[in-house]
């Protein structure tokens, strides 16, 4: 029977502010809840490279205004009768956020504040979109959108694959309805299950990995298309003793070997770029023989055969519920997979640098982030560098939240001067009654001269030849006593 396109070809026209986000996108983690907007955009632009396309949207639609080349698809929920967008669901966070700017996350606020102020609100009052039959019909839309073979711009290796798992969710297995609503040959359909497999495993290694890291690998952002690429090499399925049978995966080595392997892959997968000894894509496919020979050897067994299975279609769903007959023993794991949790070094005033790896700045401002990550990698034995540039990001944490709050104009009314003549204790005066009761206090306690953590005290970090307050502890306590103040001017969070 052939289906009926007739509705997609149609456009009707329907407010932006009527038109609700889909919380199940592939595009979000699954693992958060979306209730507002801001959360929405919040997960959209958690990556920089994101938050830059998002915000260069944004800005086309400024300058060119909004131009549906691909169809904004929806469909109308029969239950509560509302309007959900199956397609376009970034095109219309953007569009609300235009038109609702202090809705916009911290990172991006500044920058969709401005550009409000740039566009005729009017003219994205109200927008063509297809409306779909029911979510079936705008479901095949979406697998045709964004699949494997489409020739636009699709979603990412790790957003097909939880569409497919969902699809495997729904159907119940069925391979057939699944390959034509996913548009996936079989072949392909079965890698995926067996990658999504593969991935789950993260769960039994947790307690090989830090808190940090077991948080990075249970993420829709793992890059997860790098963990597929190792494991579909020959030379890795006969080392590590794998077998491939349709959807199923067989391990025919010593568990508790291949999970130690499996742990020092995961860990090494998730090294920062530039670090030498972080396996991606790229040194899988120029250097596998090396990287195998770096990490642990797996011990075969003769009688063993553990297939990683389902424990039910839901988990497949969650991407992480895949689990092991007979759970390895982790008693005799190496040292260096031992478990360290990131809680351990929260305020030491003795650790070596001054911001933890477990926290990220979002923002739109680049010498903010720049300055924020060198934060994170400079030793503390630097410590002219690192002291003055508490003071600078402090500086520039102030102007930042001056900007997305729309302060300039009262507090250049209060000062009767422009923005840049404003000294930095004048701003920090300024904010102080509009912060919370603790930031507030944070603020009064660096004015206040006769408090070692002060302004005055920064300031010297940059204007005074003074070498006290230089030492380790002391700056660490710095800038712990300065960090919720930072909380609430920028988007800052714990991972």
């Amino acid at each position: 029977m052939q289906t009926n396109y007739d509705w997609l070809l149609k456009k009707t026209p329907r407010s932006v502010r009527n038109l609700h986000l889909w919380e199940q996108n592939p595009r979000l983690d699954p693992e958060n809840t979306y209730t507002h907007l801001k959360e929405f955009a919040e997960e959209m632009t958690i990556e920089d490279s994101d938050r830059r396309d998002f915000i260069g949207l944004a800005r086309s639609i400024v300058k060119k205004g909004f131009i549906p080349a691909d169809p904004i698809v929806i469909w109308q929920n029969p239950d509560n009768k509302k309007f959900f967008v199956a397609e376009g669901n970034r095109r219309i966070c953007v569009l609300k956020l235009l038109q609702e700017p202090h809705k916009s996350p911290k990172g991006i606020k500044n920058a969709f504040t401005k550009l409000s102020k740039e566009i005729d609100l009017t003219t994205i009052e109200k927008i063509h979109v297809s409306i779909a039959p029911t979510f079936e019909d705008a479901e095949w839309y979406i697998s045709q959108r964004n699949s494997i073979t489409s020739l636009q711009k699709r979603w990412q290796r790790e957003q097909q694959q939880r569409w497919v798992a969902e699809l495997y969710d729904k159907y119940e297995g069925d391979i057939n309805i699944i390959r034509a609503q996913a548009g996936v040959d079989e072949n392909d359909l079965e890698s995926i299950l067996r990658t999504l497999k593969l991935k789950g495993l993260v769960k039994e290694v947790e307690d090989k990995l830090t808190d940090v890291e077991y948080t990075q690998a249970s993420s829709h952002r793992f890059p997860i298309s790098s963990l597929e690429r190792f494991f579909n090499s020959k030379r890795v399925k006969d080392d590590w003793g794998l077998e491939f049978d349709g959807v199923e995966i067989r391990i025919l080595s010593k568990k508790d070997s291949f999970l130690n392997a499996y742990a020092a892959l995961i860990k090494r997968m998730l090294l920062p770029r530039g670090n030498d000894s972080r396996i991606d894509s790229r040194s899988i496919t120029e250097k596998l023989d090396q990287i195998l020979d770096t990490l642990p050897k797996v011990e075969s067994a003769n009688n063993e055969d553990q297939t990683v299975t389902s424990e039910s279609k839901a988990s497949l769903e969650k991407n992480e519920q895949t689990v092991l007959e007979n759970p390895a023993s982790v008693e005799d794991e190496p040292a260096q997979l031992v478990k360290h949790s990131k809680k351990d070094l929260k305020n030491d005033p003795n650790r070596s640098r001054l911001i933890l790896e477990c926290y990220q700045l979002h923002t739109d401002n680049y010498r903010l982030a720049d300055l924020f990550d060198e934060l994170k990698t400079i030793p503390l034995k630097y410590r002219n560098a690192v002291a003055a540039s508490i003071r600078i990001f402090l500086d520039l944490a102030v102007l930042t939240y001056i900007e997305t709050e729309s302060l300039e104009a009262p507090m250049q009314a209060k000062y009767k001067v422009a923005l840049r003549q404003i000294t930095l204790s004048k701003r920090l005066e300024f904010l102080k009654d509009k912060l919370n009761q603790k930031s507030s206090s944070i603020t009064q306690k660096l004015l206040n001269t006769e408090n070692e953590l002060s302004l005055d005290v920064l300031n010297g970090y940059i204007h005074n030849h003074d070498s006290h307050f230089l030492d380790l502890p002391f700056l660490n306590k710095f800038w712990d006593f300065l960090f919720p103040l930072f909380q609430e001017l920028l988007d800052i969070k714990e991972i």
